[in-house]
């Protein structure tokens, strides 16, 4: 009896598994709301004082990537449209053999964060806001869905 509930459980534990796995290759990427910056400045002369706004990092724009950032192959939207107040941004990724980036930028400062996209994803939908901008002019982006 013992022998079969043992069977019974790795069963069910490969069942789970395999769901498990079948889950996250379909996981879908994003770019994180804010990301945490140090930053530090120095004064170009003593005459002048070097504070910080205090403003809080937000995600304000997306590259594609066709294979690493550092080889700067951004993809422009194979379709770009509005509804009411959201601009969308669309793109659509064929089979790559360098793989697909999603590079994320952010306001308030120069840091970028990036990261190579699952062989699954074949899609990517950015939406921003059309009546907000950042001080520097950036949309605001309400969603950013690589599936």
């Amino acid at each position: 009896m013992k022998l079969e509930m043992k069977r019974m459980m790795f069963s069910l534990v490969a069942v789970a598994c395999a769901i498990a796995a079948a889950q996250i290759a379909r996981a879908e990427s994003s770019c994180p709301a804010e990301i945490a910056v140090e930053q530090r400045a120095s004064a170009p002369a003593p005459d002048w004082t070097v504070s910080y706004s205090g403003y809080q990092t937000a995600v304000a724009g997306v590259t594609i990537f066709d294979g690493p950032p550092s080889a700067q192959a951004s993809l422009v939207p194979d379709n770009e449209k509005t509804s009411g107040d959201n601009l969308i941004q669309i793109w659509q990724l064929a089979k790559s053999d360098r793989g697909y980036w999603l590079q994320c930028n952010y306001a308030n400062t120069t840091a970028q964060i990036s990261r190579q996209l699952p062989a699954s994803v074949t899609r990517c939908d950015v939406v921003y806001d059309r009546n907000m901008r950042f001080s520097g002019g950036a949309n605001v982006v309400k969603s950013v869905n690589c599936k």
